[in-house]
This record gives C-alpha cells, structure tokens and sequence, in this order.
C-alpha cells in the first residue's frame, strides 16, 4: 500500500484532484498542500506530469485556483462530441456541439491578442442569445463566401465547419410550444444545454441577471482555451468574425 507521504502517490492524488471540476484548493488543505508542492519542487512537478502522462492527459496550469488537465483524444477521459450532452445524437447534432463551443470560445476571445492575457483576468459572460446571435453571423458570411469560394474539402477539419454551419443555418433559433418549452432542436436550446454542461465541467459558472441566465467563463476554461487555440477551426471562425464586410443579408 502506498504510504501518503510517497512523491508518487501524491502526484496521483494531485491528478485526482485535477479530475474534480468542482473541487477548489482553497477548501481543501490537502489539493492545497499538493498545489503548492508542485509550484516549489522542481522533482515534484515532474512526478505529476508523469502521473498525468500515464492517464493521457497534460498538464496545462497549476495555480492557486487548482491544477487543470488537458486530455489527449486517446484517453480515457476525452469525451467524443456524441457523448458531451449524452442521450441519442444525430449527427447533424454531433456537427452543431462542436460548432457552438468553437462560437462560445470565439465570442470571448474575438481578437488573437486575447489570447495572450492572463487567464487571471475576469472575462465578461456569456448569453444564449448572444452566441446564437454570433453563430447567426458567421452563417451569413460564410454562405456570402460561399457563392464565389469553393468549400476547403482538402482540409478535413474545415470541411466538417462548413457542413457544420449548413446545418446550424437551417435550425430555427426557437419555436412555440403548447406547453411553451423550448425544444430541444432549436439552436437556442442546445447552446443553453452546452453551456449547461460546461458547467458541470467546472468551465463556467451560471447566474441569473433579471430573468436571463449568464455564464461566466472560469479560470479553467480560459487556460483551456488558451491551450486549444492552434486549432484549425478556431482560428478559422475567429478570422471570419473578425473580416470587415458589409452587413449580410438575412
């Protein structure tokens, strides 16, 4: 049995902790003892990148916020796009989960800049509408580009935004119901429902502001996303929002 003074076991103890979202080394002295064990011994740091290694996972930070892992797509841990909201997924809804969380990281990080600032920095939040809203504009610019460009099929993960965002432009944003509920197809509802499930990863947090739900992104999201932003298809979105063109037409 593993004595809990052994470097070893505390660096999977260290990754453990990183592995519960909601688990903050302010409230907890031991993940508290471990951060600060990590950020002080040089030996100590390369035992949990080890551990974390073992799990396919990397490490992305350690602060005083807690460790934040990174999985790689082989691992364990990695969640494909039909298992991230769970239940049965068509694969038009497996193209629009991807889509919205590249529009959500986009819509707070509009300018490559951004990505250079501290992920200390509190970022303003988030609203349904305002991503459908972006995700709206995006459509339109790249069904305007369409009509003179050919779609980039050579590049696989750019082919799969352009089918992607097809699919996005023919959902309505919501649709009345007799029990007025919003159903589950409509691209309003499963941003909310995304947005909902990043908050169970500890990637924000949701609040209310009259009677409109906001979500604010954490510090965990925004060293995610800081990590993930060589992606082809993040800088691609980023690059159409931020073209100067005239307004497209609806």
């Amino acid at each position: 049995m593993a004595h809990p003074n052994d470097d070893v076991y505390r660096s999977v103890r260290l990754v453990g902790w990183g592995l519960r979202p909601g688990a903050r080394p302010a409230q907890e002295p031991e993940y508290a003892d471990l951060v600060n064990r990590y950020r002080d011994r040089s030996d100590f740091r390369e035992s949990v990148r080890a551990a974390a290694d073992a799990l396919d996972l990397e490490v992305l930070d350690v602060s005083s916020h807690g460790i934040v892992l990174g999985p790689r797509p082989e691992s364990v841990f990695s969640l494909k796009p039909a298992d991230f909201l769970g239940g049965a997924m068509t694969a038009d809804d497996r193209l629009l989960t991807g889509l919205i969380q590249v529009a959500i990281a986009a819509h707070l990080y509009p300018r490559a800049i951004d990505l250079e600032e501290t992920p200390d920095l509190e970022r303003r939040p988030v609203t349904v509408a305002a991503v459908d809203d972006g995700l709206r504009e995006l459509c339109g610019r790249l069904a305007e580009r369409s009509r003179t460009e050919p779609d980039p099929a050579a590049d696989e993960e750019l082919s799969g935004l352009y089918d992607a965002w097809r699919v996005y432009q023919a959902r309505v944003s919501v649709k009345e119901t007799a029990d007025d509920r919003r159903p589950r197809t409509t691209t309003r509802r499963m941003i909310e429902r995304i947005l909902d499930r990043l908050c169970d990863f500890g990637l924000f947090q949701r609040q209310m502001q009259g009677d409109e739900a906001v979500y604010r992104p954490t510090r965990r999201y925004q060293v995610q996303v800081q990590n993930f932003a060589a992606d082809a298809v993040f800088a691609h979105v980023r690059a159409v929002l931020a073209e100067e063109s005239s307004p497209c037409p609806t």
